[in-house]
């Protein structure tokens, strides 16, 4: 792995102006003090009786100013073939049905019991109010991007009811967390699912032009700031993403202080190795050390920084933000588009997984990187991340998903897990169920913000010029406002990707309209080709991962933009070996045997857990040499199916040899338990057994398109 900003990297601070860039000693200080503003040094508790007007502010004036693309309402972007299909289905299944389904998203959080947790827990929990957020943020946003009336209702209910019971001080939301974090005001993590909700909030905001959301929003964190401990350690720092939501759409400087004061408190109070703080000492950050920490945690702490660049061009922040991010690519990557976190960060062996949520979480935060940055390295990972490990994730029937996966899961049952330091005995982490990990319920309820937060980064606006940027790409209709005159458009997308290689956008205006649009090349992408109305157009030149055509456009007119993908082996520990293509990784499907379990409380028989058994021989290795393992393969592309997560277009066939006693591995502490087991070690003597073996020509599809799986093969011929 390579160090993510390589060549774009910025350049060292030097806050004295002597030429010289500070030491990695000096970097806490200067992140605690010299990074602050004048108005952030003069916070005091007093805010909570601040009774400054609107009047006094001015939104304009609070825009994400030293962003380089700014986003999109949801709704602007309508998604199309296997988007709009998977969102279908998600929300007919899931997305709709899961309050009905499984605790805690069967009881009212958000929306009617807020004044004591639920009897069955024990006093001080915060955990059900933020996976209840989870769900209405994701329900919400699908039923924004598909226009689906029944799912907004639904998922909209419990913001209403936030919004029409807000306290009389302006706090907004559970009375039973405010009470909780007032009597213990060393407490962490009560305003952890006012972060959650809050973006549900500002995408309803967003999307319905409601104002009364961002009036509250600031009302409440007026009120709130004597009560909470914002920048302590735990995960109540992460409301600095709604304060400078609020501060956008109100003008309310005091907002931007308090964002800014939360994060150097946080800094401040971190100690390493704190597992609440996220291992995001400046220190450990900036030595680029592998991370000791919570996936979740580290994901949603380590955006902040480049959110408050957006806001106060502040290098130092974006600087944070990028060395925290390098020690994610660095040390912990794997193969599928993530990063080992289950529920720490580890290593990046092919048993090594990752928690669904984890996949929600970092493509969300990397969306904000995209977006400070303006590189499209970021939206490269976003796709690699949904493509593979998204669609890993998720049963295809979207019926049930995965608290843990892996590259390699030829098993996933109740009793397969094969992540060490979690508890098989309690919990299904690697079966697929509509609510894996039963009491701990985050992911079935994140899940849903992934790809309606892929459609909703379609596209973005280029902070500098107005025009637009094609940043995910993907069959859908974007509906925008372009050129001086602010003229309503339609670009419409149609493509098969990432199952193919051409991207048709057409654009449709009542009369000719001049605005700059940018489309990104991929960092795979080694040749892309243009051409305007059939006839080819010369690639302009490629900055930070985007060309730029500035011309008038007329309607009708017509771009294609081919991306040509070629097969690639890449390495793993173990001897591992993986077949990319394009942003698509391929693996070697397994066929299951499905049995459903239904526990109650958990799920139903509507909706069972499903334990997922091989029925299909897998023990199988590469039979060539690496270099003639590409080459040799045979890669084939057919037209478009109408599902192809369910039958897939595209495929490789590679030569492949049985590994003779490679088998299921039994849990050391319940050997009638079996789980996934390692890479076979192919010694010189296997080597000379397997050269015997007549080689069998496998079919490998994506990764995105399976549930059992082998995406990390072992090589029968390591010499």
């Amino acid at each position: 792995m390579t160090n993510i900003e390589n060549a774009r990297s910025l350049p060292a601070p030097d806050p004295a102006g002597t030429g010289n860039s500070t030491s990695i000693l000096d970097r806490r200080k200067f992140l605690s003090i010299a990074s602050l503003s004048s108005a952030a040094l003069a916070l005091t508790p007093k805010l909570a009786e601040a009774t400054t007007s609107f009047a006094a502010t001015d939104p304009q004036s609070a825009q994400p100013a030293y962003a380089a693309f700014h986003s999109l309402a949801p709704g602007e972007i309508k998604p199309e073939g296997w988007l709009q299909l998977y969102l279908q289905k998600q929300a007919r299944e899931l997305a709709i049905h899961l309050p009905d389904v499984s605790w805690p998203f069967t009881v009212a959080y958000w929306a009617g019991e807020e004044n004591r947790p639920d009897p069955q827990l024990a006093s001080g929990v915060w955990w059900p109010w933020e996976q209840k957020a989870y769900w209405v943020d994701g329900a919400l946003r699908c039923a924004l991007v598909l226009d689906d009336k029944e799912l907004l209702k639904k998922s909209g209910f419990a913001l209403e009811y936030t919004l029409d019971h807000q306290s009389a001080d302006g706090y907004l939301g559970p009375i039973y967390a405010r009470d909780a974090e007032a009597g213990n005001p060393a407490a962490g993590n009560f305003r952890w699912p006012h972060t959650v909700f809050f973006r549900a909030l500002a995408a309803y905001s967003e999307a319905l032009k409601d104002e009364r959301v961002a009036a509250a929003m600031r009302r409440h964190y007026l009120s709130d700031w004597s009560r909470v401990r914002y920048g302590g350690p735990s995960r109540d720092v992460t409301n600095v993403e709604a304060m400078l939501w609020a501060f956008q759409h109100t003008g309310d400087r005091q907002l931007l202080s308090m964002a800014e004061k939360a994060w150097n408190d946080f800094l401040l109070a971190a100690q390493p190795g704190d597992r609440r703080a996220g291992d995001l000492t400046p220190d450990r950050v900036f030595a680029n050390m592998p991370i000791r920490s919570h996936g979740v945690t580290y994901a949603e702490k380590s955006k902040l920084p480049a959110i408050l660049y957006m806001y106060t061009g502040n290098p130092e922040y974006l600087r944070f933000a990028l060395a925290a991010q390098d020690r994610i690519f660095n040390h912990h990557m794997l193969v599928d588009g993530m990063p080992s976190t289950s529920e720490e960060f580890a290593g990046t062996s092919a048993l090594d997984a990752h928690e669904t949520c984890d996949i929600v979480d970092h493509t969300w935060s990397w969306g904000y990187l995209l977006m400070a940055t303006g590189d499209g390295i970021w939206a490269d990972r976003i796709e690699r991340a949904c493509f593979n490990a998204g669609m890993g994730a998720i049963k295809k029937d979207w019926k049930a998903i995965q608290y843990f996966s892996s590259p390699n899961q030829v098993i996933a049952t109740q009793t397969s897990n094969h992540v060490p330091d979690s508890d098989p005995d309690t919990t299904p982490w690697m079966a697929f169920a509509p609510n894996p990990g039963h009491e701990s319920s985050c992911c079935g309820g994140n899940v849903h913000r992934l790809f309606p937060n892929y459609v909703i980064r379609m596209w973005m606006k280029d902070a500098k010029s107005g025009g637009l940027a094609a940043m995910l790409y993907g069959a859908s209709t974007l509906s925008a406002e372009v050129g001086v005159n602010r003229e309503p458009i339609e670009i419409r997308q149609e493509t098969g990707y990432p199952f193919a290689e051409d991207i048709h956008f057409t654009i449709s205006a009542s009369k000719p309209v001049e605005f700059p649009l940018l489309m990104r090349i991929p960092d795979w992408c080694k040749a892309p080709r243009l051409a305007l109305n059939g006839k080819s157009l010369a690639i302009p030149t490629v900055s930070k991962g985007f060309i730029r055509i500035e011309r008038t456009f007329h309607p009708g007119d017509s771009i294609t933009l081919t991306l040509p993908m070629q097969a690639t082996l890449t390495y793993w520990p173990d001897n591992g070996m993986a077949i990319e293509h394009g942003p698509l990784v391929y693996a070697m499907a397994i066929k299951e045997t499905w049995s459903p379990v239904v526990t109650p409380l958990w799920s139903t028989a509507a909706y069972p857990e499903w334990d997922a058994n091989p029925a299909s021989a897998w023990n199988y290795v590469f039979a060539e040499p690496d270099l003639k393992i590409v080459s040799q393969s045979d890669f084939q592309r057919r037209p478009m199916t109408q599902d192809p997560w369910v039958n897939p277009p595209v495929s490789i066939t590679v030569a492949m040899k049985k590994i003779p006693g490679w088998t299921l591995k039994a849990n050391p502490n319940h050997p009638e338990w079996l789980q996934t087991p390692p890479l076979p070690d192919v010694d010189q003597a296997m080597a000379m057994k397997l050269g015997k073996v007549e080689s069998e020509n496998i079919v490998l599809v994506p990764y995105g398109s399976t549930h059992l799986r082998l995406a990390i093969f072992a090589n029968a011929n390591p010499w």
